[in-house]
This record gives structure tokens, sequence and C-alpha cells, in this order.
């Protein structure tokens, strides 16, 4: 007979093992299961009542066992024996790989966590091999651990010191073992944090009797509350003058003020006030109204020769004084040309 053999099957597959005997004469073979010492079959009898079990020939010395529909708790030792005096055996092993499971009860779910607090996610896994267990976020980004950024993180365990409100978001964890398929599990971290605004622009500037938008960028968990104010601190509300909204991507939202019918009680300073249950920010954006001129030129034939003359025209009727100091005169050519952010 042949030395002893190792098998390996994957869980819910099929499993064989052979012996091959010469000379059989007047002998038996039989199967059985070594740490249950289970007869399991006498020559092409089978002996046990398990209706997985049934006796393969594939030429008159080949006496195999099949096992249909492996389950873990059948990975063990094997043996074929003889009733020879005394006796010959070989014996086999039977391995059973199973594919990598999260255990829920053990990893971490949605974890809620304040800004510069420490963080530790916990994902656990069974399987066999013992699966491995790595780290990525939900969109690829990168991970800033230990002062590094990284892609991803290997390990049962994934630590964070003094956690950013960067590191809000989903993250994956990836269980792999070699045998397919992979599982993951998505795993929410919420990094509570106080609010930072900054306008768009500081500046912006609006013609009369069009529109103009005034952003203000904000970082901020739980979702913020937006207040928007005038000069004086005048609230503004929302109506078919002024509309408000507010777009939000995690902890980073972006919130608008549109302005219609831009007139000259429009002009002059805009706080942004933003706040949740951490704190409070705000920063303030200069709204000016812009009063353009069109050109006009005029080419004249005198004795022959050619003479340009220019006429400028006033863009906008409303009124304005020289030393207001939130109107700009500009051509439209200088518009196109100057720094001052413009909307409509």
């Amino acid at each position: 007979m042949a030395t002893e053999t190792n098998v390996t099957v994957v869980v819910g597959r099929d499993a064989i093992f052979t012996c091959k005997v010469e000379n059989l004469q007047n002998y038996k073979v039989a199967w059985l299961r070594v740490d249950t010492q289970t007869i399991l079959t006498i020559g092409p009898l089978v002996i046990t009542k398990n209706h997985r079990v049934a006796v393969v020939r594939g030429d008159p010395q080949t006496w195999s066992l099949a096992l249909r529909d492996v389950r873990p708790t059948d990975a063990g030792q094997y043996m074929c024996q003889i009733n020879t005096e005394p006796m010959i055996t070989q014996t086999h092993y039977l391995q059973v790989f199973v594919p990598p499971d999260i255990v829920d009860t053990g990893s971490s779910g949605e974890v809620i966590v304040h800004e510069g607090d420490n963080v530790t996610l916990h994902c656990a896994a069974s399987g066999t091999p013992q699966p491995t267990i790595t780290w990525r976020r939900e969109d690829s980004s990168p991970m800033r651990i230990r002062g590094q950024l990284v892609n991803k993180w290997s390990g049962e365990w994934f630590i964070v010191a003094a956690v950013n409100r960067d590191m809000n978001g989903a993250f994956l964890c990836i269980a792999t073992n070699g045998v397919p398929p992979s599982v993951s599990k998505r795993i929410l971290l919420h990094v509570l944090c106080k609010p930072t605004t900054m306008a768009a622009q500081k500046m912006i500037g609006g013609y009369l009797a069009e529109s103009v938008v005034l952003e203000c960028n904000i970082e901020a968990n739980p979702a913020p509350v937006v207040i928007w104010t005038h000069v004086y601190g005048n609230r503004i509300y929302n109506g078919s003058k002024y509309q408000a909204s507010i777009k939000s991507s995690g902890y980073k939202h972006s919130a608008t003020l549109r302005i219609n019918n831009v007139s000259r009680d429009d002009i002059g300073s805009y706080k942004c006030h933003v706040e949740n249950s951490l704190g409070v920010a705000r920063d303030d954006v200069t709204l000016y109204t812009l009063a353009a001129t069109t050109v006009t030129t005029t080419t004249l034939m005198t004795h022959g020769l050619e003479e340009t003359s220019t006429s400028y025209h006033s863009y906008s009727t409303e009124k304005y004084d020289d030393d207001d100091n939130f109107v700009v005169v500009l051509s439209r050519h200088q518009m196109q040309n100057t720094d001052i952010v413009t909307s409509s």
C-alpha cells in the first residue's frame, strides 16, 4: 500500500481517499474514521448511516472512499485497513478549507468619536486557514496612520491616535485566506468636530438688477445650522429675493446665498454664521455692485483720412456716487481683466 496522504478540500466539495491494494486474495478492505473509531465501509458495502459516504472502484486494485459535500466537521484522519495478521493500514488526513466570514458580533459597528480622541476599530473573521484582515477607505482615498499617508492597513485591530476630521467616513475591513470569495464589512466612522468656515470669495461683484451668489465652505460634524445676515445683523430669510441652500458630503458642506435683482440696498457685508452642538464659526463676504459701461467706436472720413471717436454709455440706469465705497465703475473690457469676482 502507498504511504499516508493529505487531502485538502474546500467546504461543500467532494473528497476522495484512495487505497491501492495488490494481491488482496480473500481479505477485506475497510475504511474507518480514526478520531471517532467509526467504521464507514467494509469491502463494497457502506456500513455507516452517513448518506454522503460511498465506495468507489476504478479498477480491481483500487478501493476509494468518497465523502461528498464536505463539511468543516469532516476534517480529521481516515484509515484504510486490511484484516490481515498483522493488520495493514494506511492513514489519510483530510483538511477542510473554509472561505472567510466576518463575525459581526466581534466586529465594530458604527463608531462615533470626537476629533482629537483615539479610536479603535476591530474586525473579527473566521475561516480555514485563518483569514488576514486589510483595512481601506471605501472611496480608496489615503488614510493618515501614525503620521503617514497609506492606502491600506493590515491587522485585526485598526487604531488611530488623535483622530482628525478627515478620517470621517466609511471604512472596509476585508478578510481573505486564499479561499474565494473574500468578504468585507463596512464600518462607518463619525468624527465629531466643531465648525470652521471660509468664504469662497471675500469680495464679490454683481451687476444691478441681476443675481449674485455668495458661498461659504464649511467643515462640521454634526451637520451645521447656517444663518446669513446682512449689515447690522439683519437676518436673511428665504423668499423671492433670497434663496439660501446647503449641500453636504460627509463633514464638508457648501452653503450658498442667492440674491436676486441686486439693488443698491444689497451692497455691503454679509455674514455666514455656522453652528452645531460643538461650537460656532463665521466668515463674511462683501458684495459690490458693478456699473459697467459700453464703448461705441465711430469712424469718420475727413479730407480722405480716417478719424475714430469713442463714446461711453452707462450699462446701468441706477445712480451712484463717486465716493460710494461699494460701487465700482468698469467697462466690460476691464471686467474681463480684473481680479474682482463677479457672479450672475
